[in-house]
């Protein structure tokens, strides 16, 4: 390993600073020697591997493949693929679960077989409990967000909208309330003010690539976009990139409501249900910047939701805990549908 000079931790000894080799040794086993330049030597560490291309004698050629195969003849194969359930039940009704076509169908039906159980809980840092939502406050909760975004956006089907939420029940409301417009939902991380040069291009470039009109976001978000330092830099960017900034709402507190998703007519739709539309998209980034996004529909939606429950052995009686990257991959999906899976 090959260090740049005076980097190295060095003590006082004798009036001088020397290197110092303890501490060069715990930097080195952390992993935190600042170095520039290293070569491993597994000379001595890989002792029985035939090594250079050998035809004839090396570890690929038909003597030794065929000493492999005498030796492993009588071995059981191993066998590996995934566990394919078409049924999957309920743990407490036996209903089977694959039966409903879409993640908004089974709020309903959890909404009228047990409206009064706890559906939703935060837990604070401290791992204090806060005030639970049980299955009829959360379809209430989706249902005013819906609402808003149907008479105030004029949001239609098929609309593209941006979700910039941090870690709260905020975003699982306005996920589902998406759903049950049929508008897509892509979910994002909020902005990073030490990093704006690689986030608000990356912002402004999925705006204009889905045609986004609205960005929702809770209270924590909303004053971070209307920092200075923030906003005047998308404005910014975006008259580089001659790309306008959507206008940003803020779904916090919408207007109550007393009627549920059903009652105020807020179902799904067939054409909503079909592969091909889609639901959401979640967006990975590369670290060159590059964007890979993903299409989800609500077939997927729901298998992702079964390979999670049959894989992890999730029943309804073990609570299940989201707490981090909650908007693509795992974190989503334990954030805003396993627990209305499971129940």
């Amino acid at each position: 390993m090959i260090t740049a000079p005076n980097t190295l931790p060095k003590v006082m000894k004798n009036g001088r600073r020397e290197i110092g080799n303890m501490l060069c040794r715990k930097e080195f086993d952390n992993g935190s020697l600042p170095c520039v330049h290293v070569q491993f030597g597994v000379e001595r560490a890989v002792q029985n591997l035939p090594i250079g291309d050998d035809p004839a004698g090396g570890i690929w050629s038909p003597v030794s493949s065929q000493v492999r195969q005498d030796m492993l003849v009588m071995q059981e194969k191993q066998y590996s693929g995934v566990d394919h359930r078409e049924v999957v039940m309920d743990d407490r009704t036996s209903t089977p679960l694959n039966q409903f076509t879409n993640i908004q169908d089974l709020v309903q039906w959890r909404v009228q077989r047990q409206g009064e159980e706890l559906s939703y809980c935060t837990v604070d840092a401290r791992g204090k409990e806060g005030k639970g939502l049980n299955w009829k406050k959360l379809d209430l909760k989706i249902a005013a967000i819906a609402m808003y975004l149907k008479n105030k956006l004029k949001i239609v089907p098929g609309d593209h909208i941006l979700l910039m939420y941090t870690h709260s029940e905020e975003f699982v409301y306005a996920v589902h309330a998406c759903f049950v417009l049929g508008a897509v939902a892509i979910p994002m991380a909020p902005l990073d003010q030490s990093r704006l040069n690689e986030d608000s291009p990356a912002l402004l470039s999925m705006v204009a690539e889905y045609r986004i009109r609205h960005i929702l976001v809770n209270n924590d978000v909303d004053a971070l976009m209307k920092q200075k330092v923030i906003s005047q830099h998308l404005k910014q960017t975006g008259s580089i990139l001659k790309i306008s900034v959507p206008n940003v709402y803020n779904t916090t507190k919408p207007p109550k409501q007393t009627h549920g998703c059903r009652e105020l007519g807020l179902t799904m739709r067939p054409q909503w249900i079909q592969p091909s539309y889609a639901a959401m998209i979640w967006v990975y980034w590369t670290p060159d910047q590059r964007r890979v996004a993903v299409q989800l529909g609500h077939d997927t939606i729901m298998a992702l939701c079964k390979v999670q429950k049959e894989t992890c052995q999730m029943t309804s009686s073990k609570p299940v805990l989201a707490c981090v990257r909650s908007t693509v991959g795992l974190g989503f999906i334990h954030m805003g549908l396993m627990g209305i899976y499971l129940g």
